[in-house]
């Protein structure tokens, strides 16, 4: 895994549970509860954990990703640093390190979402490299997601 000068990038362990959940609700407060930190995390270690990446500074985690790899495409989730520890590079880094996990598992193209009025962090992906596409977005909730509304 890729290491700065102050960001140590690792595969999330257990014990890094209440950090990220934190960390999480910290930069997400408005997910919708389908996207409640602790479940994510309980599917993600279930299924490809090895795609589930933190970020430490001086032992403390400082940033989390979620990338997935579908058996085509490679889909980066989640992607979080602390607020108080932007403009170092930390998700740049983290991207860099999530990209190249899912291009060992095999993607050849690595897919993620912003919401559509978060035009500062267009530009911030569009400055790494991803492109807006001609797409549209489409959704629907199983039944457990329906639960969970």
């Amino acid at each position: 895994m890729p290491m700065t000068d102050s960001i140590h990038i690792r595969i999330y362990d257990d014990r890094d549970e209440d950090a990220v959940c934190a960390l999480w609700r910290r930069v997400f407060p408005d997910d919708p509860p389908w996207n409640e930190p602790k479940a994510m995390l309980a599917q993600k270690t279930s299924f490809q954990a090895e795609g589930l990446l933190v970020g430490e500074e001086n032992g403390h985690i400082v940033a989390a990703v979620m990338a997935g790899y579908d058996g085509h495409r490679g889909w980066i989730n989640a992607m979080a640093v602390d607020p108080a520890h932007r403009a170092k590079g930390y998700g740049k880094d983290l991207i860099d390190a999530a990209v190249a996990k899912l291009e060992d598992m095999g993607a050849v193209k690595v897919n993620l979402q912003v919401r559509g009025d978060n035009m500062a962090l267009r530009r911030y992906y569009e400055s790494l490299g991803f492109e807006v596409e001609d797409r549209i977005s489409m959704s629907m909730l199983t039944r457990r997601g329906e639960d969970m509304a």
